[in-house]
């Protein structure tokens, strides 16, 4: 028998456990994206069932979720601003690579009424968190990439952040270090927010100067702890420096060196 309320529940957590796993393996913060990662896994449960329906075949469903939907359901839920930095390719084959590591779980969820189902999805969701977990913070370690939020008067914006050792700008003469960000996260800069001009030198060209607003707070989290700075600087530059990448801001050198300068942010 085929019961539809119990297929489209277990589709649901089972797709939400998945997109779940692959933005926090992109290391996109979840914060304001739960509305969309629910939207899209509905979305892709309905399609699933749909497709059941019509095909009648369990195999022709299988393979066109796992193929198809998983994918086009992971690139609604992380944004189009996002999308537009991740391959489709890379992001299709993440789905796969989360797909069989929960496995497991789905599974457990087809005997969701079984005397041991509570027990078979809980140590299932458990082994692949801690599988994903470890795999995704040596990752993204290597990459130097990190979860950053960012507050100003109240309002806050989140970001993937690549901390560049290259990157030693900074406000003279106090010697303050700026951080580079794109122009999506000065969305919450209010229209009276001043700017000021930071000169800069780069290889390849003659230099320039960069605008730079302060934040109230920046938040950055790194393994299980967090780093809280204040009256942070951050400079906005071209949407171009962060096309094709996965980050969308540039940490400056002295958030981890514990050279001068950071001791003008650091929070108390």
């Amino acid at each position: 028998a085929f019961y539809l309320d119990i297929f489209l529940l277990r589709t649901f957590i089972t797709n939400c456990l998945i997109l779940i796993f692959v933005i926090y393996m992109l290391k996109i913060p979840l914060i304001g994206k739960v509305v969309r990662l629910i939207a899209s896994a509905v979305g892709a449960s309905v399609c699933e069932c749909v497709l059941l329906l019509l095909a009648g075949s369990y195999a022709f469903y299988k393979w066109t979720s796992v193929l198809v939907v998983v994918p086009l359901a992971a690139r609604l839920a992380i944004g189009r601003q996002v999308g537009r930095k991740i391959p489709f390719l890379r992001l299709f084959a993440l789905c796969m690579f989360v797909t069989v590591l929960t496995g497991g779980i789905v599974t457990a969820l087809d005997s969701f009424f079984s005397s041991d189902a509570t027990v078979m999805i809980c140590f299932g969701f458990v082994i692949s968190y801690i599988v994903l977990k470890c795999f995704c913070e040596r990752s993204n370690e290597s990459r130097r990439l990190y979860r950053v939020t960012l507050l100003k008067d109240g309002k806050r914006t989140c970001a993937t952040a690549l901390y560049d050792t290259g990157n030693l700008l900074k406000k003279q003469p106090q010697q303050i270090p700026v951080h580079i960000g794109g122009s999506a996260l000065f969305d919450i800069v209010g229209e009276d927010a001043s700017f000021f001009d930071v000169p800069y030198k780069s290889l390849g060209n003659d230099g320039g100067s960069i605008k730079v607003c302060e934040f109230d707070e920046m938040t950055v989290m790194k393994g299980n702890g967090k780093l809280i700075l204040h009256n942070v600087l951050v400079g906005r530059a071209s949407d171009r420096l962060f096309e094709d990448n996965a980050y969308d801001m540039i940490l400056n050198e002295a958030v981890f060196s514990n050279k001068t300068g950071m001791e003008n942010t650091l929070g108390k």
